[in-house]
């Protein structure tokens, strides 16, 4: 499908921005304009922006607007009625020649209401779902476009990575469009403050990452007398122990064994020797005994209140914390690494390279000509004018433009002075966003202030550095039908079963028997099915 000549403003937006200027709004139209076509000058806020007039249209232009239902979780009707939401709908319609009717549920409540769509039938246009047990179900039954052999053919799809196509696929078909995220995004941080503090070295290898665990917990790192410190710090959330256990040999949820089969992680030899190793940390008392029940949402709390040095998770969660350490005027040094040594060399458990995705029902959008628009639809939003509409609003309305060249959003204080709105009006519409773009359309985008803290530039280095020393999940592209009848039940026996040997509830044999009860509810299904699929697809 060949890329259209996009009309970007309208004569009926003319409309909505003479609407602003009576209202009021100290705003400034961030869509870019082509300097040579001709255009109207618009008055908004007492500022003067222009709006092109005559640019060629194309046959889709002509079309009537498109007109899509969009569930998201997040965001809120709240501020529907302020004029200035009223323009920012209208401009991103505009662009994209859509009509929208937008759909909001709380996190908690959205994936509530999905099951139960999932199970009436009764989708919205687009929504956003994960590759669950209720997904691929519908997918089953047809509840969903296949993508695959249509968004290659726009721009900004087109750069979905295979990796991430691979991940996000069910039996190598692509069900919906994957939300781009960083791939190697998982690591370590550490308190570099406590290390020096003890005489350490930073640690590369296992055993180097044992003896600052030590330290952390019996050492007294924070110099005040007591011994109420633990070297690692895990809330109930199980990655943590995902990503020390790639460090071990473990496959990414399936490996390929020596006969050249898919085998699940936790039937590896490796799998069983990372669990040795974290059962002897939390007996040693090296982990936050309460771990199992630590609320996940309270985990900072005990990362910032120096209750533990360290930890694995996203890197991100790590940089946010040297952030608040330093806003709060705490004088702590976090240090950033990819991954651990601990015999099999530099291994990162990848993220999916995407979270959840935008799906596209069959319920509503019903012809393959208006699955096309939809998918030109989403093309757009990975266009500069989209992004910037979405992420950063309107200039002295959401953002400023700093003397260097750069955005700044504005505080409550300064939109305030400004009499503008203070609630953030685009909350949740970013959850829509793709993030795939063309390296053209991110050269386009409003400048943002150049990277200077050291900790989000080792952040942004690991993440390019690290891409090399991800773990494939080989199974990622496959969907056994015993797993999706089946796999909430078969999880819980391994995690279970995990849970309770670290903690020494279980020991080896123990550990043993729940890999043959994950076998004789249905495991060894799942992998013979897993299997055939995988050697059907010439592997």
């Amino acid at each position: 499908m060949k890329r259209k000549t996009r009309t970007r403003w309208i004569a009926g937006l003319l409309a909505a921005f003479m609407l602003l200027s009576t209202a009021g709004c100290s705003g400034q139209d961030t869509q870019a304009t082509d300097p040579e076509k001709t255009t109207a000058a618009v008055t908004t806020g007492g500022e003067t922006t222009t709006a092109p007039t005559g640019e060629e249209t194309s046959a889709e232009e002509n079309l009537p607007p498109l007109k899509l239902s969009i569930m998201l979780p997040y965001g809120s009707s709240e501020y529907d009625n302020e004029e200035i939401v009223k323009k920012f709908h209208k401009d991103l319609e505009t662009y994209t020649n859509t009509e929208i009717e937008w759909i909001w549920y709380d996190l908690d409540m959205y994936y509530e209401k999905l099951t139960l769509l999932f199970a009436s039938g009764d989708l919205p246009s687009i929504l956003i779902t994960g590759k669950s047990a209720e997904f691929l179900n519908a997918v089953q039954n047809d509840a969903f476009w296949d993508v695959t052999d249509y968004y290659k053919d726009y721009k900004n799809l087109n750069e979905i990575t295979e990796t991430v196509f691979l991940n996000a696929s069910v039996n190598g078909r692509l069900y919906g469009i994957p939300r781009s995220r960083t791939l190697a995004r998982n690591g370590v941080g550490y308190r570099l403050d406590w290390l020096n503090n003890l005489g350490l070295k930073e640690p590369e290898t296992i055993d180097e990452f044992y003896d600052m665990l030590v330290a952390f917990t019996n050492g007294d790192p924070d110099g005040n007398g007591k011994n109420d410190t633990y070297g690692l710090g895990v809330s109930s959330y199980a990655g943590t122990w995902d990503i020390m256990q790639t460090w071990f040999g473990v496959p990414n949820k399936w490996g390929v064994d020596d006969n050249g089969d898919l085998v699940p992680d936790f039937l590896t030899e490796e799998y069983d020797n990372a669990l040795k190793w974290f059962r002897k940390i939390y007996s040693e008392g090296l982990v936050n005994p309460d771990f199992a029940t630590y609320p996940a949402g309270d985990w900072d709390v005990m990362l910032r209140g120096g209750q533990a040095g360290a930890s694995a998770d996203v890197l991100d969660r790590f940089r946010r914390n040297q952030g608040y350490f330093d806003t709060e005027g705490i004088p702590a040094e976090t240090m950033l690494v990819g991954a651990i040594d601990a015999g099999y060399g530099k291994r990162c458990l990848p993220t999916l390279g995407y979270a959840d995705m935008v799906v596209i029902s069959k319920s509503k959008v019903k012809t393959e000509e208006e699955l096309k628009r939809v998918l030109q639809f989403l093309d757009d939003l990975g266009d500069a004018e989209m992004l910037d509409l979405i992420e950063r609003g309107y200039e002295n309305v959401t953002y400023r433009m700093a003397d260097e060249g750069y955005y700044v959003m504005l505080n409550e204080e300064e939109k305030t002075a400004l009499g503008v709105l203070t609630g953030d009006f685009r909350k949740g519409y970013n959850q829509l966003l793709p993030y795939w773009s063309t390296p053209d359309e991110t050269e386009k985008r409003i400048p943002a202030e150049p990277v200077t803290d050291p900790v989000k530039l080792l952040e942004q280095q690991l993440y390019e550095e690290d891409k090399e020393y991800v773990v494939p999940n080989y199974g990622a592209p496959y969907t056994s039908p015993t797993y999706v009848a089946s796999g909430t039940e078969l999880d819980t026996i391994i995690s279970e079963a995990r849970l309770n040997y670290i903690q020494g509830i279980i020991d080896d044999v123990g550990l043993q028997e729940a890999k043959e009860q994950w076998k004789r509810s249905g495991g060894n299904d799942v992998i013979k099915e897993m299997n055939d699929l995988y050697h059907a697809a010439g592997n």
